[in-house]
């Protein structure tokens, strides 16, 4: 019986086809691979186009401050105004080397977000505090995926943004509570020693803090006023001594203080009251000794504030800022 051994000849043809065909295989997976990451780019340049602009729009639905001449103008949202910000930035975001259009690649609506559902409600009304944008770019060319029949892709990004009245504030607030009969634009506040029929605001502290002296100024002095938000129970305060109102003159004397206060119903002393809304007040005068000590300031309308934390219950003016949440 005789066997027969192939020479190594034999297999040179078969090792080349392997070859080939692996070589062809990598080439291929290089090739998508470079696709995808091209892709993955064009992509999240959409979803910027989309996140910058719908923050811009939401922020464009309100003015900052309303003008000082015209008390009586509506505060109700700028829906034109938003949707020209909000699609003049996604414009100005380049995606795959150029710019998008503003007719075909970006489309801008503005509504209601509903925080308990999450959902967004499209239409201009007195509660519009959103905006939606979606970004596209069709055709986005493949260079490589031809080889298996893919020519194009068709990529989008959607964003959506709220600004709105602030129903909740963070450490960073004055010990002070505003009567909500007295939170009209450019409305005066003043805060003194002991009640006076003139008063329209007054001081509060937060179960369980003790009401005193102390604890007001340390809300001032180290910024620890507790979190507050729309429904809490604040204990209303007078008597206290003249080194709370030099604590806010001191802080004063380091800049502006624009700040959100508490709004109640009514600011009777020595009892509780809920927290009904915010209002955004600018502390203008502090008179810390003589016979009249007392804080002066006024409620600014729609004045956005950086310490407001997003909300969306409030009504009284106080912005929290403009923040992505889809």
């Amino acid at each position: 019986m005789k066997i027969r051994l192939r020479s190594l000849a034999d297999q040179t043809g078969s090792v080349a086809l392997i070859t080939g065909v692996a070589i062809f295989m990598l080439l291929g997976f290089i090739a998508l691979a470079l696709d995808l990451g091209h892709m993955v780019m064009v992509k999240s340049q959409l979803q910027k186009a989309a996140d910058a602009g719908a923050l811009a729009g939401a922020r464009g639905l309100w003015p900052l401050v309303l003008p000082a001449t015209d008390p009586a103008a509506t505060r109700n949202p700028n829906c034109a105004s938003g949707e020209s910000a909000a699609k003049i930035t996604a414009h100005n975001n380049v995606v795959d080397g150029r710019n998008l259009s503003y007719d075909s690649e970006i489309t801008v609506e503005v509504g209601r977000w509903d925080y308990d559902a999450r959902t967004f409600h499209p239409g201009c009304t007195a509660e519009s505090d959103a905006v939606r944008v979606n970004t596209r770019r069709d055709g986005v060319v493949m260079l490589f995926a031809k080889v298996f029949g893919i020519s194009t892709a068709n990529l989008s990004g959607r964003a959506i943004a709220v600004m709105g009245p602030a129903a909740a504030v963070g450490a960073g607030t004055l010990p002070i509570a505003v009567d909500k009969n007295y939170t009209d634009p450019w409305t005066p506040i003043v805060v003194r020693m002991t009640p006076d029929n003139t008063d329209n605001a007054g001081w509060f502290v937060k179960y369980p803090d003790a009401a005193s002296a102390a604890t007001l100024k340390n809300y001032i002095n180290k910024d620890a006023c507790p979190y507050l938000e729309i429904g809490q129970i604040i204990n209303l305060q007078n008597g206290a001594d003249a080194s709370v109102m030099s604590a806010i003159q001191d802080k004063l004397a380091q800049g502006p203080i624009d700040c959100l206060l508490p709004v109640v119903n009514t600011c009777k002393f020595g009892q509780d009251e809920p927290i009904v809304d915010f209002a955004s007040v600018r502390i203008t005068k502090v008179v810390s000794t003589g016979g009249d000590k007392r804080v002066e300031g006024i409620v600014i309308p729609l004045a956005e504030n950086s310490s407001a934390l997003p909300g969306g219950k409030g009504n009284k003016g106080a912005l929290a800022p403009p923040k992505l949440v889809s």
